[in-house]
């Protein structure tokens, strides 16, 4: 039998079918053993293992952490092959680089095999937890796979906890299950607060999202979001408004729609925290591949963590793994303009990836204010221009990669920036959402199957949404 491997510090992007081979018998063994390189000590990891076709291995052991095409390695694993060639990548969380290789599997033979997770970052030591806020899977493989994917949070991982999807929404640490028979999306969004719930927009482009906007108990969006896989993308957007694709084109045009709408979200002066989720459980992925990160400070707890994200304190990624600091600020922070002249605020960064980042961006209203490609980024030491504010406002940084399969990034959550406490309020981003809404009640409308008093319902809520919209264009401030 023989090994090898390559540390890369990007992903291999493995192109394969749908279809998972079963290890139906055995020719020979491989006990993997996966250890910290710094510490020496066993650490869990996520393995994805495929045949000289390319192909996903499905492992016939009885209690492996297993799904899709992929499984759990708890520090150690004994693996009962097939004679032939395997090559596999295996995954410690993005803290960690990616290892990959292949090895053969001959008759009879029996080998042990050390690999070495080399970690290049640690959040949690700097006060930072990630959570992965669209999880469907059971709850007993949980433990394993957060640990294995650095996650600290994870909606249903606690068994008294309650969670649900409905309606577009994610209702998480709900006292009790919620009763969807008849109710409208709206309805359900104030019941899950009411029993002190958090409701999360499971995609920017749901249809009734300038409602739940416009309710003002909406607590986050998840702008990176089960459509975005590890290396594909779930094009079109058949559960929500759809985008134009002329000018949000290909793979990458589900996730730069998503952020769009985000954006358009602060331009109407409305603070909205962004998350993110991966979806696992109703598609492939492996748990925390769409993560969020919130600042937490040294001591975590689930109640801690919420109170960040709420607050803006975060980042969200499926990829690189970037810190802002504005002023000595986290993300999330209201800067006050006072007197004629503008604001000026530096910007230093921590960055640290495994994928290749091609750019850093900064994002100010929704536009590109600047721009600095990464060899650039290194020669200042890890400071970005500066950025001058005049009048109310808003701004992020992110990190695109140069993945072409998807669209990569980690962003910022936004800073804010306010004169006379008065929010940036886009004409253009409020109008927006009023031609959302229009459009929203003429589909309302051709609903199959819909009695009289929940259409009346429906109907009522766009007018109040529009109401508010009004409201809003009513005090714009800005084009």
């Amino acid at each position: 039998m023989t090994i090898s491997k390559v540390c890369l510090l990007s992903i291999l992007v493995v192109l394969v079918s749908g279809r998972t081979v079963a290890a139906s018998r055995s020719d020979g063994r491989l006990e993997l053993q996966v250890v910290d390189a710094k510490l020496g000590k066993p650490i869990a990891a996520r393995m994805h293992l495929m045949n000289s076709r390319g192909r996903p291995v499905r492992l016939r052991v009885a209690g492996l952490n297993q799904y899709a095409d992929h499984f759990y390695i708890d520090g150690k694993l004994v693996l009962e092959l097939r004679a032939g060639q395997y090559t596999f990548e295996l995954e410690a969380g993005p803290e960690y680089r990616t290892q990959t290789g292949h090895f053969d599997i001959e008759r009879h033979a029996e080998d042990v095999e050390r690999i070495e997770m080399h970690r290049f970052a640690d959040l949690a030591v700097e006060g930072w937890y990630g959570g992965d806020l669209d999880v469907e899977r059971p709850v007993a493989d949980l433990p394993l796979a957060m640990q294995a994917e650095s996650l600290a949070y994870v909606p249903n991982r606690d068994k008294t906890g309650k969670h649900q999807f409905a309606a577009g929404l994610l209702l998480v640490q709900l006292a009790e299950p919620i009763s969807v028979e008849g109710k409208t999306s709206l309805e359900i969004l104030r019941e899950a607060k009411a029993q002190g719930g958090r409701v999360v927009a499971r995609t920017p482009f749901a249809w009734d999202l300038p409602l739940w906007l416009a309710s003002g108990e909406l607590d986050a969006i998840q702008v990176i979001h089960q459509h975005a896989l590890r290396d594909a993308v779930v094009d079109g957007e058949v559960d929500g408004r759809a985008r134009d694709t002329i000018f949000f084109p290909g793979r990458t045009g589900n996730g730069r729609w998503s952020e769009a709408i985000y954006h358009h979200v602060l331009n109407c002066g409305l603070r909205m925290s962004p998350v993110a989720g991966s979806g696992t459980g109703t598609n492939g992925s492996p748990l925390g591949i769409n993560r969020v990160y919130a600042y937490g400070g040294d001591d975590f707890s689930p109640a801690r963590w919420w109170e960040a994200v709420e607050a803006g304190k975060i980042f969200f990624t499926n990829g690189p793994l970037l810190r802002p600091v504005v002023e000595r600020k986290p993300p999330g922070y209201v800067f006050r303009l006072v007197g004629e002249g503008p604001l000026r605020l530096e910007i230093g960064l921590d960055l640290a990836t495994r994928v290749p980042v091609e750019y850093l961006q900064i994002i100010k209203n929704g536009s590109l204010e600047h721009e600095v490609r990464l060899d650039k980024f290194a020669e200042t030491g890890g400071k970005l221009p500066a950025i001058d504010f005049e009048e109310s406002g808003w701004f992020l940084v992110r990190a695109v990669t140069s993945n072409t399969q998807i669209y990569q990034l980690a962003s910022s959550g936004p800073y804010y920036v306010e004169r006379s406490g008065q929010p940036g309020i886009s004409r253009k981003s409020v109008q927006f959402f009023l031609d959302w809404i229009d459009a929203s009640t003429e589909r309302v409308r051709t609903l199959p199957d819909i009695d009289d008093a929940l259409m009346v319902k429906l109907l009522a809520e766009q007018v109040s949404a529009r109401e508010f919209f009004e409201e809003l264009l009513a005090l714009a401030n800005a084009d």
